[in-house]
């Protein structure tokens, strides 16, 4: 049994409804997007906070460049390896660093939450200075950039592969040959 035909009300509706998720969805993507980056640009913002160049860096923190440099060489390794193009990469980074933002921040959020809940005094300042929380967000930013390495050729770069095409006989042959 076939489906009536939609009237014109209804298919403006769901050309809307389409629409309206299509521009959500690009929003949300750009927002985590512009959230990796900049959480990234907080990193160095919070590396280099004295203006001081190297001389700023302590120990904890050189080993976070030196993990950084060695995860972003094979992140763009690997992306040359299953030919990623350069935006691409970058975009995989940056996606990859906003998730785990938003799963840093909802853990943050959580804990304070739970804190309020069970009556006891809420520091923010002091939470976020934390050494512990410190090398805690150096992990994540590690974490994202491990994880944002391409495990598989993108579907522009897979090669296609042709059908074979079997020859289709017309009525004319079938004539002649009877």
């Amino acid at each position: 049994m076939q489906s009536p035909e939609l009237l014109l009300a209804g298919k403006l509706d769901i050309g809307l409804t389409k629409g309206l998720c299509l521009l959500l969805g690009w929003f949300i993507n750009a927002l985590i997007w512009l959230l990796g980056l900049l959480a990234l640009v907080g990193q160095a913002m919070q590396i280099f906070e004295y203006g001081e160049g190297l001389a700023d860096l302590s120990w904890h923190e050189c080993g976070f460049m030196l993990f950084f440099a060695l995860l972003l060489r094979r992140h763009v390794h690997y992306c040359r390896y299953f030919a990623a193009g350069f935006w691409s990469g970058v975009n995989r980074l940056l996606t990859f660093q906003g998730r785990l933002v938003c799963l840093g921040l909802s853990i943050f959020g959580f804990a304070i939450g739970l804190e309020q809940e069970l009556g006891t005094s809420v520091d923010l300042l002091s939470t976020v200075a934390d050494p512990v929380t410190e090398l805690a967000a150096f992990g994540f930013v590690l974490l994202a950039l491990y994880l944002a390495a391409p495990t598989a050729p993108t579907e522009s770069t897979r090669p296609i592969t042709a059908a074979r095409v079997e020859p289709v006989f017309a009525s004319a042959e079938k004539e002649v040959t009877e």
